[in-house]
């Protein structure tokens, strides 16, 4: 059997278990050797944290440092299951960065979070990283970047500028609610199919819901979650795309 090495980029720790985890699931059972590289993993330089990012930590019931060190649990945990290996970047979420001339938050309030353009050096920081660190001969897979949170279009960008091909993931629930993009208007990415059976989509489910400090933003409960992916799945959900042209 021919195996590969799958390096899978997720904006955040969570991104790549939701929006794929059964097929990351399929590929491990296969033989495959697959990583997961979150870029936005990295612990706030300190406690001055803006009015969104006390909002967050209100929901998560955590605040800071810690609520990091948690999620990163939750994510090797969840990749653990899945038989993927988990890489943390230490780039800061929207929510901690400030721009650096002002001290400003990037981002105030959840419609920034979701419309604002991501910062022009941040960007050219993670193309950098991509291009140096991304193995010859493996598999590259990025998120679309459907929704349009800031820090998934800093991945976008930076996909944009690697100097390989790579493949997709569709961003989900983000996918549920909006549909638009440029890649997807104009025919750039074809969904691949693939047949993924009740194996994966229980060993995708377990692995989500190793998140419990996120699931209250996406569902009411473990049963409503479980729902979800289930009929995503059925839906044609979970599976890569390609790019048509370049």
């Amino acid at each position: 059997m021919n195996t590969n090495h799958w390096i899978f980029i997720s904006p955040h720790l969570d991104d790549v278990v939701l929006s794929c985890g059964g097929l990351v699931w399929d590929l491990t059972q296969q033989g495959h050797q697959v990583e997961i590289w979150t870029l936005m993993a990295g612990f706030p330089v300190d406690e001055d944290f803006s009015p969104l990012a006390q909002e967050n930590h209100l929901a998560w019931g955590m605040s800071g440092a810690a609520a990091i060190r948690v999620r990163r649990e939750e994510d090797h945990a969840s990749c653990t299951i899945l038989g993927a290996k988990a890489h943390h970047c230490d780039w800061m979420d929207a929510i901690y960065r400030r721009d650096p001339h002002t001290n400003e938050p990037i981002v105030h309030n959840d419609q920034e979070l979701f419309s604002s353009p991501p910062e022009p050096a941040l960007v050219e920081e993670i193309t950098r990283f991509l291009d140096q660190a991304t193995p010859k001969g493996s598999q590259l897979v990025l998120p679309i970047g459907l929704g349009g949170h800031i820090d998934h279009q800093a991945v976008v960008q930076a996909g944009e500028c690697v100097s390989r091909e790579e493949n997709f993931y569709a961003d989900y629930p983000y996918i549920l609610d909006e549909f638009e993009n440029r890649m997807l208007w104009d025919n750039r990415l074809i969904n691949i199919p693939r047949l993924l059976n009740q194996d994966a989509l229980k060993a995708w489910q377990a692995a989500v819901l190793c998140y419990a400090s996120q699931l209250s933003g996406f569902w009411r409960d473990e049963s409503e979650t479980c729902l979800a992916l289930r009929n995503y799945l059925a839906g044609g959900g979970g599976r890569l795309w390609e790019r048509t042209v370049s």
